[in-house]
């Protein structure tokens, strides 16, 4: 079985959203729109979001489009 690290920042926040009672919708390296997706996130949060935060989504959107055999979405 795969074992997520404890620092993982993907799976604390999911597992802080699903204790509140949330919704997630999970965007995956292979998915040809996952990049997008995150520009999208950090276009309609560039004001109120932490450097920091927008930082991070930027250079995963950036490494995402580096991932072999992208598709579109099933």
């Amino acid at each position: 079985m795969l074992q997520i690290p404890s620092d993982d920042k993907d799976s604390q926040c999911h597992e802080r959203a699903k204790r509140r009672g949330q919704r997630t919708f999970t965007l995956v390296e292979q998915d040809k729109s996952t990049p997008r997706a995150i520009c999208f996130w950090i276009l309609e949060n560039i004001e109120t979001a932490p450097a920091e935060k927008l930082t991070d989504a930027l250079q995963s959107a950036l490494a995402i489009r580096k991932y072999p055999n992208r598709k579109n979405a099933d």
